[in-house]
């Protein structure tokens, strides 16, 4: 997991949140007087094009790649979804649970409940209704696989509304995360948010078991050129003298290695393998 940095991207978050309120949302009442209503996440808000758009502009922002998982998140490469960090069916309780916790983004300055938000006679548009806020948008994996197409192991969809902790706003997450020799994915033993980061790494299934052995194979393979890793996806047989050369090495990992050797020489899972090229040389 790595930090995401909105700043940079805020005003054209922004404008893609109020030009849609302004031309789709905005009721002018009498005199000066306006409400905004049917803020539509799943409807106007897509059909407008403005999901699109702020759907473009996360990926940008997290250079195409999965806010949880790093997978490589290239158009043709998987199917993309928007992730409300706050869910949109959130309670006023569970809202406020969220921002109190003092994340940033994801304050009371910078967004509201989308529910406290419509119908309010002559609320300011900022902050920002949370359910078309960028804010609280970041881009997601569908948390597929090969072996399971159309069930999610991980991510977005196998989180639903679960609460987790947003790790990606921590700039110094990549000191708080540790990764063993098995793949697995731990919050540091001094970390200051252990707890929160260890239910949100369940609750996300970011401990699954397709990507612990994603995540060892790129343990084993850190001293292994790229472009060699990349030539084994279109040669089986450099592929399985790839592996076979990286494990079978440690003898705690035996069983695990030869369930690795087996699923990773099929070429849709070696392609999946690659699309976690971030982890190159940083495990």
């Amino acid at each position: 997991m790595r930090y995401i940095d909105k700043h940079p991207f805020l005003q054209e978050g922004h404008k893609i949140t109020d030009d849609y309120l302004e031309s789709t949302c905005l009721i002018k009442d009498v005199g000066i007087h306006y409400h905004y209503q049917n803020v539509d996440y799943g409807g106007t808000f897509a059909d407008t094009g403005a999901k699109q758009k702020m759907q473009d502009l996360a990926l940008i922002s997290q250079d195409h790649k999965c806010c949880y998982c790093m997978r490589d998140l290239s158009p043709q490469n998987q199917q993309v979804t928007l992730e409300h960090i706050i869910p949109q069916s959130a309670s006023e309780a569970e809202f406020n649970g969220y921002t109190s916790k003092n994340v940033p983004y994801l304050t009371n300055q910078d967004i509201i409940r989308t529910g406290n938000f419509v119908g309010k006679p002559d609320i300011p548009i900022c902050p920002r209704p949370h359910t078309v806020a960028f804010e609280n948008l970041v881009a997601s994996c569908d948390g597929t696989f090969p072996d399971k197409v159309g069930y999610p192991h991980c991510c977005n969809l196998h989180r639903g509304n679960k609460t987790i902790y947003p790790m990606f706003f921590a700039s110094n997450i990549d000191k708080e995360i540790t990764f063993t020799q098995d793949g697995s994915m731990h919050p540091v033993p001094h970390c200051t948010l252990l707890k929160e980061y260890s239910q949100t790494i369940f609750s996300l299934g970011l401990n699954c078991k397709t990507l612990k052995d994603i995540r060892r194979l790129w343990h084993l393979f850190k001293n292994v050129p790229y472009n060699i890793l990349l030539n084994c996806l279109y040669d089986k047989s450099l592929r399985d003298k790839t592996l076979k050369e990286v494990l079978y090495q440690n003898e705690n990992f035996l069983e695990q290695d030869a369930y690795i050797h087996v699923k990773f020489l099929k070429d849709d899972y070696w392609g999946t393998f690659l699309l976690y090229k971030w982890f190159h040389q940083k495990l």
